[in-house]
């Protein structure tokens, strides 16, 4: 394979992650908005925090004009990104669900793929 046809299929993979990574951005700008309208219940899917990571993909792309003595770096700074996003969504969702007075069933977490929902515990204050 040649490397412009390598580079296309990143640059595809790339655009697939981007939107992937907006879709779970959607999702966590959503359930931000409801806790903080103090809604009754809030559903969320914790695999949205994952999602964000996909954003890294286009990065690969810089790696095909460096050297190969500077791609240990660029994919060490890449991975660290990549859980450094949905540890970010994570840390906004838990931090607005705590201010709100918001308690998840099952438990918020970030290390699984499930959907989980909120009530309010205490009175919640818009």
């Amino acid at each position: 394979m040649s490397r412009s046809v390598a580079i296309c299929i990143l640059a595809a993979f790339s655009s697939l992650g981007i939107a992937v990574a907006i879709w779970g951005l959607w999702d966590i700008s959503a359930a931000l908005n409801a806790l903080s309208a103090c809604a009754e219940r809030v559903y969320f899917d914790t695999s949205s925090f994952w999602f964000l990571a996909l954003a890294v993909l286009p990065l690969f792309l810089l790696l095909a004009p460096l050297s190969e003595r500077h791609h240990a770096r660029l994919l060490a700074g890449i991975v660290a990104l990549a859980f450094l996003l949905p540890a970010a969504g994570f840390w906004a969702i838990k931090r607005s669900s705590d201010a709100q007075g918001y308690v998840f069933a099952p438990e918020l977490a970030l290390f699984s793929l499930q959907e989980t929902s909120a009530t309010p515990a205490q009175s919640c204050r818009p």
